[in-house]
């Protein structure tokens, strides 16, 4: 490659804080990120990682280089805000080859928490609660039952191309659960194309552990399965052939 190949990768959660001391959030790491960042090092390219896993920060530090020459540089993030701040800074101020955003970011954040004062059911099925606000800085735990409402967030992985006209690669992750294969591949190859995403990862969570964890890769060309071992390596070596025909063609 004549020139070094730039990289954003999104890795881990976010914690939307429900009171001072609770947050939602969700179970991903943020190990995936990571290694895909550690993969594109590998072939030279120049990383920068936003994460929200502490322990990766510690470990990659600052500056991260590896015996190629590539190098990850890293970021943290804690909630949907944070991380949204983060990325509009980078896209106005870097060009980038190609965007992977594995983080999980939250599709609601709360906007409130009410205790629950009564739930009936109506003779169509449909319950009508009855709630009283008691947000706090600290929802107390005297409460018999509370509900938290939930505002859904911004999808940020669809501002690459809408709002910050970024033209390069973009991969795109997804994941269901209780679904099939056929479904699967149906609703991601929807939710991949509603986006502008070049490559999307989708798995159930049936998929993410055990011996013969992995994803489906999908794109305009199908489906192809990629164990969880292989999936870093994988988009590394599509990345790096897309770089490679794109400073051919310049």
């Amino acid at each position: 490659m004549a020139t070094t190949p730039r990289f954003l990768v999104t890795a881990g959660n976010t914690q939307e804080q429900i009171d001072a001391v609770r947050v939602w959030s969700n179970i991903f790491t943020g190990n995936t990120g990571l290694s895909i960042a550690r993969a594109l090092a590998e072939i030279g390219g120049d990383v920068d990682l936003l994460t929200s896993n502490r322990q990766h920060l510690a470990e990659i530090g600052q500056d991260w280089r590896h015996a190629s020459g590539g190098r990850i540089r890293a970021d943290g993030f804690t909630d949907h805000a944070s991380l949204r701040d983060a990325l509009a800074v980078r896209m106005q101020q870097q060009r980038y080859d190609g965007v992977f955003m594995s983080a999980a970011v939250s599709d609601y954040r709360p906007a409130g928490v009410f205790a629950v004062v009564s739930r009936q059911t109506q003779p169509d099925g449909q319950q009508v609660w009855i709630v009283q606000d008691v947000q706090a800085p600290k929802v107390k735990s005297s409460h018999h039952a509370i509900a938290v409402l939930g505002q859904p967030t911004e999808k940020l992985v669809d501002l690459f191309r809408r709002e910050w006209n970024y033209k390069g690669l973009l991969v795109k992750f997804k994941l269901e659960v209780g679904i099939d294969r056929q479904e699967l591949i149906r609703l991601g190859q929807a939710s991949r194309i509603a986006s502008g995403a070049d490559y999307l990862v989708a798995n159930t969570l049936s998929m993410v552990h055990g011996a013969e964890a992995g994803a489906l890769l999908l794109s305009d060309s199908g489906a192809e399965w990629v164990s969880r071992s292989t999936l870093a390596s994988r988009l590394a070596q599509i990345v790096k052939a897309r770089v490679s025909q794109t400073s051919h063609a310049v």
